[in-house]
């Protein structure tokens, strides 16, 4: 087998209703070398067992992780390739997202990562419309307030390592904490095209964890703002709406 230019971590949860579109969208993927490793998520080990068997670019992680986001950091360890990504069963890559995020990486070799937009799909994949947040310019600061760089993003393996890695701390909100992470230690690149389909459903979590995930990344927010020495001049709120706030303190200079 060639070696991978992306190893590609796909989480799959419970019964896996729409596992098998999302694994047919990274086939599709055939101007890439790429490599994917499935991470079960109270998931049937022999179904992803069943999944992976006969192609020799998909494995399934064993591992008795705790949660996902430990779940996705063992199975970063595993990866082959220089360059990682997620790919979520539910979701759909569109037909040249990997090689095409690849070129922005290529072009932008002082990148640790690249994203694009995406828009969201229903169970049955009809489109919904574009991502809330993905046509928001990106800068560091930006991402303090907005979580725009998601939810398919391409990493360096390098710049993943360099910035901790898929953490426990907030486990609802474990991509956003990785890419507050990353705005701090590499540059991004902000693709403008359509490079995914989220689904939204009503098992999906970011829909059956709503309230969990606004706590989540509020906390991953706060730690942000405190790692950045922020929090000597502002301090921080959450609204009723969920938006994070960055106030000037009282008195403050």
């Amino acid at each position: 087998m060639t070696a991978p230019e992306v190893s590609i971590l796909i989480p799959v949860r419970g019964a896996a209703a729409f596992f098998a579109d999302a694994l047919a969208s990274l086939r599709a993927q055939a101007a890439v070398a790429w490599e994917g490793i499935l991470v079960g998520i109270d998931t049937d080990p022999a179904a992803l067992q069943a999944a992976a068997a006969g192609d020799p670019r998909l494995r399934v992680l064993a591992c008795a992780a705790a949660n996902e986001a430990e779940a996705l950091h063992a199975a970063a360890l595993q990866a082959q390739g220089e360059v990682l990504g997620v790919l979520d069963g539910d979701d759909l890559l569109e037909p040249d997202a990997l090689a095409t995020l690849l070129a922005v990486l290529r072009e932008w070799p002082d990148a640790g990562m690249a994203y694009g937009r995406h828009v969201l799909v229903d169970a049955g994949g009809r489109v919904l419309g574009p991502g809330p947040l993905c046509e928001l310019p990106y800068t560091p600061d930006a991402l303090l307030l907005d979580f725009m760089t998601g939810p398919l993003r391409l990493l360096r393996a390098s710049a993943y390592r360099a910035a901790g890695g898929y953490r426990a701390a907030h486990p609802d909100a474990a991509d956003y904490d990785l890419c507050l992470r990353l705005s701090e230690t590499c540059t991004i690149a902000h693709l403008p095209r359509v490079t995914y389909r989220r689904r939204v459903h009503a098992s999906a979590p970011e829909v059956a964890r709503w309230a969990e995930g606004i706590e989540a990344r509020y906390a991953a927010f706060v730690d942000a703002v405190r790692r950045r020495g922020l929090d000597a001049r502002y301090d921080c709120a959450l609204e009723i709406d969920s938006w994070h706030i960055l106030q000037p303190r009282a008195g403050g200079g």
